[in-house]
């Protein structure tokens, strides 16, 4: 089965990257004239009215059933940047906010410092969810990108753009700020810092254009307010297996700080400031943590982990059972929200038990394995 897989995907037409982008645009193009014209956007709706909340000096965080259905959990910042959409004909803004959300995450791939066979790679096995993304409306793909721009433009030793990919992407949604911590592996530590603040500065104070000082420091608090009640969530993480199929009684912020702490620690490797190898496969394992430690993850976000899980496989040369890890992984969080499984089998036993998340996690912990145990080999090197 593998081999078979490995040997339609070695085709001259996937051996092209620009076919696999126009692939990409393709599927955006449909999935927009989908919603358009079949469907209502009840995501879009809400990140359109935060704008109109914002320069009405409204609590962007209430809730506004006659509006919309789902509850916004972004920052004022986004509110503001969502003025460029706000006023367009909502088909020509789903349009371009899918082609938004597009091109960063083609960009992020392409600038990846692997080779082209496994750049084609991570474009092929990531599509599934990026099309879950992209039919949700949702910032996944785009939160994806910034993570992994994050690293490379630390790489290639541009603090000012990785700071802002860094900062733009937390303001955009919070899980960006998981790319923090890669400026541990590089020496311009202090220029990152004092960038990131910079920006951090800007983008927090912008919302000052349409609202007073006393509404913005208002409407922060309230989405702190959020994030906090967000948490409590039915997450499909491993802090929502553990608090529905474990115990309820395990603090969540005990978990997320083991998680924690096991990131940081692989950081005290000196592979972490020698080995190009190491620090893709750290990214690869941020992004999985990004989404196996999360309170309040949903399957659109998966985007994130998967792409993460391919960077991991893409580190080294793989055996087996790793090969088979990532086809269960394909399909049961890729594939098992989709109609190729009966719907009693979805209901009753995947969102039950949150199975979506337990390959991604499997993955995690065999990351962090490699990590720690990780010795540079001259065959396994990334070039």
């Amino acid at each position: 089965m593998i081999d078979t897989i490995r040997l339609f995907f070695c085709k001259p037409f996937f051996s092209n990257e620009r076919n696999l982008i126009v692939i990409y645009i393709t599927v955006c193009i449909l999935i927009s004239l989908k919603i358009v014209f079949l469907e209502t956007c009840d995501n879009y709706d809400c990140f359109k009215a935060s704008h109109f909340h914002l320069i009405k000096n409204l609590d962007l965080y209430l809730s506004y059933p006659k509006e919309y259905h789902t509850e916004y959990n972004y920052s004022p910042f986004f509110a503001l940047f969502m003025g460029l959409f706000a006023y367009l004909p909502n088909w020509l803004g789903i349009f371009l906010w899918n082609g938004l959300h597009t091109i960063p995450f083609l960009f992020a791939i392409h600038k990846m410092p692997v080779t082209d066979t496994k750049k084609r790679f991570l474009y092929v096995f990531c599509l599934l969810e990026f099309i879950t993304a992209a039919e949700n409306v949702q910032t996944n793909a785009t939160v994806t990108a910034f993570i992994m721009l994050v690293l490379i433009f630390q790489q290639k030793g541009k603090t000012t753009t990785s700071s802002f990919f860094f900062v733009f992407g937390s303001f955009f949604k919070i899980y960006v700020l998981t790319a923090g911590v890669f400026f541990l592996c590089y020496k311009k530590k202090g220029d990152f810092i004092w960038k990131s603040i910079a920006w951090g500065l800007l983008f927090f104070l912008m919302p000052l254009l349409v609202i007073s000082w006393d509404q913005l420091l208002f409407l922060y608090q309230s989405w702190f307010t959020r994030l906090q009640a967000q948490a409590v969530r039915d997450a499909l993480s491993l802090l929502g297996i553990i608090n529905k199929h474990i115990s309820t009684s395990i603090p969540q912020e005990w978990v997320i700080l083991t998680g924690t702490i096991t990131m940081l620690l692989v950081l005290l490797k000196k592979q972490v400031h020698e080995s190009l190898q190491y620090r893709l496969l750290y990214l690869a394992g941020i992004l999985l943590f990004t989404v196996v430690f999360n309170p309040g993850v949903e399957s659109p976000s998966y985007i994130i982990a998967v792409t993460g899980a391919a960077i991991w496989y893409i580190n080294k040369p793989r055996v087996g059972w790793e090969k088979w890890l990532m086809i269960i992984l394909f399909v049961f969080t890729c594939l098992s929200p989709t109609d190729i499984f009966p719907k009693f089998i979805r209901e009753e036993y995947f969102t039950y038990y949150h199975v979506k998340a337990i390959p991604v996690i499997i993955v995690w912990a065999v990351c962090i394995k490699e990590l720690f145990l990780f010795k540079s080999l001259s065959e396994n090197k990334i070039v």
